[in-house]
């Protein structure tokens, strides 16, 4: 999958357990989320199977 298609999937992902993306660094593998508690521990299970 390249960048563009990673980051359209990681996009919807991230919308759809109520988070918004702050910023993203594909280098590090690093993706900064703004959300509720909750819904950040969400994202970031629903980010993990997705890259696994």
């Amino acid at each position: 999958m390249d960048d563009t298609m990673f980051l359209n999937v990681l996009k919807t992902t991230v919308e759809n357990h109520g988070c918004t993306i702050i910023d993203v660094d594909l280098e590090n593998h690093i993706v900064n989320l703004d959300g509720s508690d909750d819904a950040v521990a969400d994202c970031a299970r629903a980010i993990s199977e997705l890259v696994s």
